[in-house]
């Protein structure tokens, strides 16, 4: 039997994978990372390498076109735009976004199953699976995250895996997660220590006011990025944020973040050394 946890290079995953091999021993265990088609930054992307060298290694899976099944086509533009590409071309954020027409939402959130889950469950097939050897999967999913994550279960069967997953710290707070690993002696992703609050992709379209406003401050590059690909899908990578507006493309969602709650009055000052990466400014008390 082997044990497979997701690890994206976040804190929550992080804890979950130091509590399986806590559980069942570092032979048992997998760890597997999916880059989200190369939407990550930079500093994610070393530490989960230095992670691999030096904690524990890391399994990487690279999303591949044929990774959005049929599920990720339908009839009209968007399987026509599938077909500009080869099915084992790699998947890469804004090139979903362009097949689909459209980026992900907290409500149509599908970059989780093409680019995280669906090559996961590839390799899992490939390299588990057809060798005959039992495998249940792990993830780092916590109560207090949000309402829809508040009756996370134990454990349940997973139909898109085909096997159990469980949920082994949904009762932690984040806190906690820190606590544990900093205990357990482990480094966490510097991106925390820079006040952000997630760091999977760089940005998150789930991304608050406050991590938007960090990744403008501090990463200028990342909102440079968006901005080619809203140009390139033809859409705005959020879902309507600013007050007053329906349509907020990139530049407008920088604007807001930088405003006070309401949306309007500017936040004063605006601290100019967010803009320096090397300050600590996290939430999480790891300035210590």
């Amino acid at each position: 039997m082997k044990h497979v946890v997701g690890f994206s290079g976040g804190v929550d995953s992080q804890a979950c994978l130091w509590w399986a091999r806590q559980r069942f021993g570092d032979d048992n265990v997998i760890a597997m990372n999916s880059d989200v088609g190369g939407h990550e930054h930079p500093i994610t992307t070393e530490f989960i390498k230095q992670f691999s060298e030096t904690v524990f290694p890391v399994v990487q899976v690279t999303p591949l076109v044929r990774d959005l099944g049929t599920r990720g086509t339908r009839p009209g533009k968007t399987r026509d735009r599938r077909q500009e590409f080869n099915e084992d071309d790699v998947l890469s954020f804004d090139r979903l976004a362009y097949i689909k027409q459209r980026f992900p939402s907290r409500k149509a959130q599908f970059c989780t199953e093409h680019l995280k889950l669906a090559p996961q469950r590839r390799w899992c097939d490939e390299n588990l699976r057809e060798n005959d050897i039992e495998f249940e999967r792990y993830a780092g999913v916590r109560c207090d995250e949000s309402n829809k994550r508040a009756d996370t279960p134990d454990r349940t069967w997973d139909d898109y895996f085909n096997c159990w997953i469980n949920y082994p710290i949904r009762c932690w707070t984040k806190q906690e997660c820190f606590s544990v690993l900093k205990k357990a002696g482990e480094e966490v992703n510097p991106l925390y220590r820079m006040g952000f609050g997630r760091v999977g992709c760089a940005p998150c379209v789930n991304a608050s006011k406050g991590d938007v406003r960090e990744w403008s401050a501090r990463f200028p590059e990342m909102i440079d990025k968006v901005r080619d690909w809203e140009e390139s899908v033809g859409k705005t990578f959020f879902m309507p944020l600013v007050p007053g507006m329906e349509i907020n493309w990139i530049d407008d969602v920088v604007k807001w973040s930088k405003t006070a709650h309401g949306g309007k009055q500017p936040m004063l000052p605006l601290i100019e050394v967010e803009a320096d990466a090397g300050m600590c400014s996290s939430k999480y008390g790891l300035c210590e």
